[in-house]
């Protein structure tokens, strides 16, 4: 490339007739490119403003005046609170860039549309440079001011561009190579950016279920992609918080991180009418957001706004975009609502950083790892509700799962539950979990039931509460409200292995065996990881008396105290009695070992028909606080034990007579 320096932009009025006809010959080329097919509205945004300007038009280059003629706006409509030709004015300028830098080498001219201008300019190839070369460094180049918007001017478009849209036919900056700090210097414009949106067109479509995509992390270090998810999943949870909005979970919503599909694509998996996105760069104390909502039915942007916060006080944020979505798609938010949105105040960094590292941890199973990122956080910010409510979270999945002593890890589940909820009552998580320890250490039905009802009513789109809900539900003997809540469950959490698996679950301890099974068949159709259905299977095909293959499918399952309980039933009932008390000697070193495995040791007696050793091993569970216990009232391995005096009197016991 010549070291001389490139020519500058030409001025409208001193184009030759040559010039201004080579401009209008690529302006169609352009048009017809790949990076601009398929994109209507921008072609006609750049159709517009050349052929304004060639025509000599100049003038009528004004935020405004774009709106009303392209966008359907009455003349006078307010700029400020409506920010349509700055968001598709932002999307001319990278589809222009990308052009120039993957389709248009060699070129004789180029067309660039500078921030905070509606004018277009145009280079000609001189001096050893082509005009592609040029444009593509120009667009690209860092602003040297953070312009501030002018709510009435053309200023205003320097506001930040919202982040790349999945579904067009440029791909994201960071993916061409382009360096991250490019994004950065995009999002730069966001430091003195005000909060803009518009208002949906009248008679557009009512918009009442979304789906948060996960966040870009512009940095373009992997190691920054905790504190990306971290904040989609506060915002899923801040949102979630609208009671006439239905928004999916964020397990669902991670399944699409990275996908190369349309929004209108994803928007028809998950069901919902509009799709949220967004970008994150961290950047010392500081965290640079731009977000946007897209009606996915119309392809059309609703929202674009753009933050840059403190990191302390990055959370405080969500609060603010959730009332601003809510505001724009005009749903109703109650004053309850708000106030909750509105609570969140500045965390410690270092504890906020531990946090969403557990949070990463703790989605992707990992408890025992997650229980010291959050203790971490909360050794430096002891008022951290959301870390008190997390690490109850994962005290009462290792209980749950066996791997960890059921009193304690249930003791510690219910300290940090009311610790939660004594500094943050809104905290919808924090009920759910002392719902459970109601369930499980203190057998205090009623107390459970009014914490589960709390917690959804706090966070009517949480998958996760509703999942939770359906288990007491179907515990407690109410199997079609039980399924309610799970079919809700899965109607938030779409594509979520986790959620088919639990739904499952009820149908079986609901005796609906067959569609227990038919849960297993349908979500093999579907495009989702699919669940472990060993221990499942197993369950359903000795419940059906299909024994061989139920020994089958457990031996498959693995070898923890449940799969060995289980089988051990299956043996028994069999009249393999060698196996069955092969499994009781595994199972009393569990219980020696790691304090589980009580309850299943009576399962085991249960299948052998030797009830006083079954209630013996009942009765020891019940000491333990055996989580085992809970399914009392509806176990089937349990059926030989239900006419005897003794399982009425423990149903008694544990709270589930009646």
């Amino acid at each position: 490339m010549s070291n001389t320096a490139p020519s500058p932009p030409r001025l409208v009025e001193s184009l030759t007739p040559d010039q201004t006809a080579l401009i209008r010959r690529h302006l169609e080329e352009i048009l017809g490119s790949r990076t601009f097919a398929g994109s209507k509205r921008t072609q006609s945004f750049l159709r517009l403003i050349v052929s304004r300007a060639l025509d000599g038009d100049i003038e009528s280059l004004h935020e405004r005046t774009i709106g009303a003629e392209l966008f359907g706006r009455p003349i006078s409509y307010d700029t400020g609170n409506d920010s349509v030709v700055r968001v598709w004015a932002s999307e001319l300028r990278k589809k222009l860039a990308h052009y120039y830098s993957n389709e248009a080498a060699n070129r004789s001219v180029c067309i660039e549309l500078h921030s905070g201008s509606y004018v277009p300019r145009f280079h000609f190839a001189g001096d050893g440079e082509t005009a592609a070369g040029k444009s593509s460094r120009l667009a690209l180049a860092p602003a040297t001011s953070a312009p501030v918007p002018d709510r009435d001017s053309s200023a205003a478009g320097n506001a930040l561009p919202a982040a790349p849209r999945r579904e067009q036919n440029w791909p994201r900056l960071l993916r061409y190579g382009v360096p991250a700090v490019i994004a950065g210097v995009l999002l730069a414009f966001a430091v003195a950016a005000l909060l803009r949106y518009r208002r949906a067109p009248a008679g557009s479509q009512e918009i009442r279920s979304i789906a948060v995509l996960p966040f870009d992390n512009l940095s373009g270090a992997s190691s920054q992609d905790f504190f990306a998810d971290g904040l989609t999943e506060e915002l899923i949870n801040d949102l979630g918080q609208v009671s006439t909005l239905r928004i999916i979970s964020f397990t669902s919503s991670m399944s699409f991180k990275g996908t190369q599909k349309k929004l209108p694509e994803i928007a028809r998996e998950l069901g919902v009418d509009a799709v949220v996105e967004g970008g994150v760069l961290r950047d010392g104390s500081q965290v640079r957001i731009s977000v946007q909502l897209i009606d996915a039915r119309a392809d059309r942007p609703v929202w674009a706004s753009s933050y840059v916060q403190d990191i302390s006080s990055v959370f405080a944020w969500q609060g603010q975009v959730a009332q601003s979505i809510a505001e724009e798609i005009s749903t109703k938010v109650t004053p309850e609502e708000q106030a909750r949105l509105a609570r969140k105040g500045s965390v410690d960094a270092q504890a906020q950083d531990f946090y969403l590292h557990g949070l990463l941890l703790r989605n992707a199973a990992d408890c025992q790892q997650a229980i010291d990122y959050f203790r971490q956080a909360i050794a430096r910010s002891p008022d951290y509700a959301e870390a008190h409510s997390a690490l109850a979270s994962c005290y009462g999945m290792l209980g749950e799962s066996g791997h960890m002593p059921y009193q304690e890890a249930f003791t510690q589940q219910k300290e940090e539950a009311l610790k939660a909820i004594a500094l943050d009552d809104s905290l919808s998580e924090a009920h759910a979990e002392l719902a459970n320890t109601a369930m499980t250490l203190d057998r205090n039905w009623p107390t459970a039931a009014a914490e589960f009802r709390r917690a959804l009513e706090l966070n009517p789109s949480s998958a996760t509460d509703h999942e939770k809900y359906a288990f007491y539900l179907v515990r407690t003997g109410q199997p079609e409200q039980a399924i309610a809540q799970i079919e809700q469950s899965v109607e938030l959490d779409p594509v979520s292995s986790s959620t088919f698996h639990s739904e499952g679950f009820i149908y079986y301890f609901a005796h609906d065996y067959d569609q227990a099974l038919a849960v297993t068949k349908t979500v093999q159709g579907l495009n989702i990881n699919l669940p472990d259905w060993k221990f499942l299977l197993g369950a359903i095909y000795a419940a059906n008396r299909k024994f061989p293959q139920s020994i089958k499918a457990f031996l498959q399952a693995g070898n923890d105290p449940y799969t060995l309980g289980h089988l051990g039933n299956v043996y028994a009932r069999s009249g393999q009695t060698a196996g069955a008390k092969k499994t009781i000697e595994l199972l009393e070193k569990d219980v020696r070992r790691d304090d589980v495995g009580r309850y299943e040791i009576a399962l085991v007696y249960a299948g052998l028909g030797d009830k006083n050793a079954a209630f013996q091993w009942l009765d020891a569970a019940y000491r333990a606080h055996d989580v085992g216990l809970v399914y009392l009232r509806v176990d089937p391995c349990l059926d030989p034990l239900r006419s005897d005096p003794r399982f009425a009197n423990l149903l008694q016991r544990v709270g589930l007579a009646g």
